[in-house]
């Protein structure tokens, strides 16, 4: 049986940056993943969502990735509803695509520091390998939670990536500010949220 080695990545995307992107690139290039499916959050556990709408925050994760033909975006959770618990989601697709896939979760440095605290931490490594991007050199962020899991860690990989200093956060700030954006969110995002006056500003191209 032919494998296929899919990587899920999921967040609130509000904003999605080209942080988001080059991440996936990156894991998509170091574990000769077959696609990466991006899969925005409905209401994310611990951490409010303001400014966008589930519907706008797909839309534009959508418009982000439509140029990569090894990305792709689902609605499951916001289609689902509720809380969005990534053990959940990755049950729904380990049922959805059957052993013929292989689940590659990628994650940034913070959240994946932030593992131990999750929701049925030891399942979600028993149900993917979970792809944690570093900085150039900062693996020793990681390695205090592989060895907190034990024989599970072995399922959470590194990865490197260059340094890109974006967050959702302080894009919304900069646009409330109406400050540029360029080269920080694709062109098409960044017409989507003038478009409809996303984040209270108008944004500068």
């Amino acid at each position: 049986m032919e494998i296929t080695r899919l990587g899920v990545m999921g967040g609130t995307f509000n904003p999605i940056h080209l942080g988001h992107l080059m991440i996936a690139e990156e894991a998509r290039e170091a574990y000769s993943l077959d696609r990466v499916l991006f899969i925005p959050s409905y209401i994310t556990p611990h951490k409010e969502v303001h400014g966008a709408t589930a519907q706008q925050r797909l839309e534009m994760t959508r418009l982000a990735t439509a140029d990569n033909p090894y990305f792709t975006v689902s609605d499951m959770e916001i289609r689902r509803g509720g809380p969005s618990y990534t053990l959940d989601t990755l049950r729904f697709l380990k049922k959805l695509y059957g052993p013929s896939h292989e689940l590659y979760f990628i994650s940034g440095t913070d959240t994946i520091q932030d593992l131990p605290n999750w929701n049925h931490p030891e399942d979600i490594l028993r149900l993917c390998h979970f792809i944690g991007a570093t900085r150039p050199d900062g693996t020793e962020a990681i390695m205090p939670v592989i060895r907190h899991f034990g024989s599970l860690g072995h399922h959470i990989l590194k990865l490197s990536v260059p340094t890109m200093e974006l967050s959702s956060t302080e894009l919304r700030r900069r646009i409330r500010e109406g400050r540029s954006i360029r080269y920080m969110i694709p062109r098409a995002v960044a017409d989507y949220i003038r478009k409809n006056g996303i984040y209270q500003c108008t944004v500068q191209r």
